[in-house]
């Protein structure tokens, strides 16, 4: 049970890490409203995101500056609170990027050499 409890805390914080990345990706390619955008990560990732966790890490992007909202009134029903990348967002994206671009080749590498000594 150790090694399960492990594995769940090991993901879970994997997850955390990536899911600012997967956030701001899918705000990249245009603005987006919450249940939108959580409907997007489903569909597009198959990710589960809470709205409470979405919304916590939206309110930590725009603390940094990296993503601005804007409400926009709808005909019908509650009026929706849109999201967009800055431009200071859009470069913490492109440095988030090729940091994650690192990491997949360092446990590509990782894997490889693994696999070559089990040959």
């Amino acid at each position: 049970m150790a090694q399960d409890e492990f594995l769940a805390n090991w993901g879970s914080q994997a997850r955390k890490g990536t899911l600012e990345l997967v956030v701001m990706s899918a705000l990249a390619e245009r603005e987006r409203y919450g249940y939108e955008l959580v409907e997007h990560l489903k569909a597009s990732c198959g990710l589960q995101v809470s709205d409470g966790t979405l919304y916590a890490i939206l309110l930590r992007l725009k603390n940094e500056g990296f993503v601005r909202h804007r409400w926009e009134h709808m005909e019908t029903g509650p009026a929706r609170k849109y999201y967009a990348l800055t431009k200071p967002g859009t470069a913490a994206l492109q440095g988030m990027r090729e940091i994650w671009a690192e990491i997949t080749r360092a446990v590509e590498r990782a894997k490889s050499s693994k696999e070559r000594k089990d040959v």
